[in-house]
């Protein structure tokens, strides 16, 4: 695989995860030769995408008041406009911090995915069947 291609697709796993790219960074990629331009309209496109598809799930969930604490900051800094919006910020923070971790967490889903595939069809291949 050649550098654009792995670099654009670290990239969108990067958007997906919610890792905001910003417009410098991908133009500096380009300079490098590390991406094309082709590759920063996919990618543009596909943030276009997703950013329509934010919001829709909702996950209910009970924090600290600690953690409560550091959201209300956040929107008396300004930072943030509402409680929903610091908790996807805390999140989106954490998954930036732990990428590498998260990205090879991934990689070994798909491979537990594939693994349970084969064992399917070796069952569903096999010629003992239950009485």
């Amino acid at each position: 695989m050649d550098i654009q291609k792995a670099t654009e697709e670290k990239l969108e796993r990067a958007m997906q995860m919610g890792v905001p790219i910003d417009a410098s960074i991908l133009e500096d990629l380009i300079q490098k030769n590390l991406l094309t331009e082709e590759a920063v309209q996919r990618l543009s496109a596909q943030k276009n995408y997703d950013n329509k598809e934010a919001g829709e799930n909702i996950v209910p969930v009970r924090i600290s008041d600690d953690v409560m604490n550091i959201i209300d900051d956040l929107i008396t800094s300004g930072h943030i406009n509402s409680r929903s919006e610091g908790a996807l910020y805390l999140i989106m923070l954490g998954i930036k911090s732990h990428y590498s971790f998260f990205n090879q967490l991934s990689k070994e889903v798909v491979v537990m995915e594939e693994q349970q595939k084969k064992i399917k069809n070796l069952i569903e291949n096999s010629f003992i069947l239950p009485e």
